[in-house]
């Protein structure tokens, strides 16, 4: 690994944190991330830097003249003033000693190229020569769940537990989205990162990172560029750990807006293709479905073949879970006899047999019901997963005989919500569901696109354990 592992860690558990720009204007980014901070619940030391407000005070954390004057070892610096001191600031960190900082300044190379660059290529020497981990510029920081850290001011500040998603972003505000989507739905972040403009530590460092990091099950990314494509492509040969990526910059229009947002020069998507193909990435096109595929690859369970159970109580949804499964190539087999003969005797006569099995809204009037249609058709050899497509009521009680099913059935299990509203319900039922890691999405076709994924990394994995 280019950067010392020890000094990653430190970015992502500081015991210490300076805040350099820190500011008591709570209209200034230097108070709205000293308040993220703590209201997230970091528990280690914060020392606030800023020469005017020497003396003062903010939450009860007092200011320093200059980082140079904290009284304590520092791990972590976040770095908030403007760029022509920005270099000042992190020679001050290098006498420091400081492991890691996060320098969330704009103003370098996707503005001005040929100042930025110069600036952004002494941001490097700094970084070799240290071996300080320096993050950004023009990023939005970290993320870290067990450490309690989170340094995006747009974040779910009210994070409940440490997930199994890691996250690399290029793109600050689309990596704040991604927690507090993982929030809402249960499948929660471990981890995550807003690399920005890369001068010293870029994605592929820790990409590196978090395929070493036992907490870190699935790694999502969200990608303009990628700046050392070999040492890129070796590390994701290297792991079994899911790779879910969203490549930006695929249009001419595209390449464009990516280049003006980080400086990223986006390359050739038939390369980036290719490549995919070859390391075993799972490609997303747009955002939702980079959550969608890393909530699905987060579920520890894998099919064994493409044979898809459909159990569903409203009709028409599991016609086009049907069509979606025929167009990505997973296939709808016939029950066995024994199947159809139990399902027989806890249906009514007028429920679909077949599957899908459509056990009509009778079902609703007795949920035992739900549990033993569930556990038969999970049971059926001719089946390797399971999608249920829940009703518009009950939606609490059928998540929850799914999660204490799931917990018994080895095979993936599923969800798919037909409701278009999000009713208090609803949200709960997505959050027990989350809790025991069974992805669930709104409408079929998403829960189908998870099946296909789920399906795709177990074949990637086959292939990676033959090498």
């Amino acid at each position: 690994m280019i950067k010392c592992v020890e000094f990653l860690r430190t970015l992502f558990y500081p015991r210490t944190i300076a805040v350099i720009g820190a500011h008591i204007d709570p209209t200034r980014l230097g108070f709205t991330i000293v308040d993220t901070v703590i209201k997230f619940g970091y528990d280690g030391r914060i020392y606030l830097i800023n020469p005017k407000y020497v003396g003062k005070n903010l939450f009860g954390h007092k200011f320093y003249a200059s980082i140079s004057d904290v009284p304590d070892e520092v791990d972590a610096a976040i770095i908030l003033i403007g760029a022509k001191k920005v270099l000042e600031a992190l020679d001050e960190c290098v006498k420091k000693n400081v492991k890691s900082a996060i320098i969330f300044t704009s103003g370098f190379s996707e503005v001005s190229e040929e100042y930025g660059r110069a600036v952004e290529e002494e941001i490097k020497r700094i970084s070799d020569k240290s071996g300080m981990v320096i993050v950004g510029p023009n990023c939005l920081g970290i993320f870290s769940a067990p450490a309690r850290i989170c340094t995006f001011p747009e974040a779910e500040l009210k994070y409940e537990k440490a997930g199994k998603i890691s996250a690399i972003f290029q793109s600050g505000s689309l990596l704040a989205s991604f927690q507090i989507l993982s929030s809402f739905r249960g499948f929660y972040l471990n981890k995550g990162v807003s690399t920005g403009n890369e001068a010293a530590t870029t994605l592929t460092d820790f990409l590196e990172y978090f395929i070493e990091d036992p907490e870190t099950h699935v790694i999502a990314m969200y990608i303009e560029q990628v700046r050392e494509g070999r040492r890129f492509i070796d590390l994701c040969k290297s792991t079994k750990k899911p790779l879910v990526a969203l490549k930006v910059g695929r249009s001419e229009a595209g390449k464009l807006a990516a280049k003006s947002h980080t400086a990223a020069l986006a390359g050739s998507i038939e390369v980036w293709n290719s490549v995919c193909k070859q390391v075993g990435i799972i490609q997303a096109k747009t955002f939702f479905q980079l959550y969608d595929y890393a909530m699905a690859l987060a579920s520890p369970k894998r099919p064994r073949g493409n044979r898809v159970g459909i159990i569903t109580s409203p009709g028409g949804p599991s016609v086009i879970a049907a069509d979606i499964c025929g167009e990505l190539g997973l296939s709808i087999p016939r029950l066995s006899r024994e199947s159809v003969e139990n399902l027989s005797k806890v249906l009514p006569p007028f429920a679909s047999l077949a599957n899908p099995v459509d056990m009509t809204a009778s079902a609703l009037e007795d949920l035992d019901v739900y549990r033993s249609v569930i556990d038969i058709v999970a049971s059926d050899s001719n089946v390797d997963m399971i999608l249920v497509i829940a009703p518009l009521t009950r939606q609490l009680k059928i998540a929850e005989i799914i999660a204490e099913l799931s917990e018994e059935i080895s095979k993936p299990i599923v969800v798919s919500w037909t409701s278009v509203a999000y009713s208090e319900e609803l949200r709960k039922a997505i959050k027990v569901l989350g809790e025991k890691m069974v992805p669930n999405y709104f409408m079929p076709e998403r829960a189908v696109e998870a099946l296909s994924v789920m399906l795709s990394q177990s074949l990637i994995e086959q292939k990676k354990s033959l090498r």
